[in-house]
C-alpha cells in the first residue's frame, strides 16, 4: 500500500514539479492597452489616502502600550514567582515563575519589534 503511494507521489511530482517552476508571466501595464488595464506599478501603500488614518494609529500605539505593559508585569509576575517559590519550598511555583518569565520576555520581543517589522515591509514595499 505504501509503495503504491510512494509510486504515486514520485510520479504526480516529475510530472507536475516543473510546471510548478515556470517564471509567472510578467503584471500587465495599463500603458498600451486602451481598454484601460491595472497599472501595477502605481500601487504602494498611502496612509493619507485612507480617512482618519491617525486614529489608526492611536489605536496601534495604544495596543503596543498595553502589550509592552502586559509583557513587563508578567515579567515582574515571574521573578517574584521564581524567587519566592524556594522560600516557601515550592518548587512548582518556581518552576513556573521561571517559565512565566520567558514567556513574557518572548512577548516583549514580539511586541516591541512589531513596529519595526511592518516600518521595514512598508519600506520594502515602496
Amino acid at each position: 500500500m505504501l509503495s503504491y503511494a510512494g509510486a504515486w507521489i514520485t510520479t504526480t511530482l516529475t510530472y507536475a514539479g516543473p510546471r510548478l517552476l515556470l517564471a509567472p508571466t510578467p503584471n500587465p501595464t495599463g500603458g498600451a492597452d486602451p481598454g484601460g488595464g491595472f497599472d501595477w506599478d502605481k500601487v504602494h501603500p498611502d496612509p493619507a489616502a485612507v480617512p482618519k488614518s491617525d486614529l489608526f494609529y492611536q489605536l496601534c500605539n495604544a495596543a503596543l502600550f498595553l502589550g509592552i505593559v502586559a509583557a513587563v508585569c508578567g515579567i515582574a509576575a515571574g521573578a517574584i514567582a521564581f524567587s519566592v517559590g524556594p522560600i516557601f519550598g515550592s518548587h512548582i511555583i518556581s518552576d513556573r515563575g521561571k517559565a512565566m518569565m520567558w514567556k513574557a520576555g518572548l512577548v516583549a520581543l514580539i511586541v516591541g519589534s512589531a513596529t519595526s517589522v511592518i516600518a521595514w515591509l512598508l519600506t520594502a514595499a515602496a
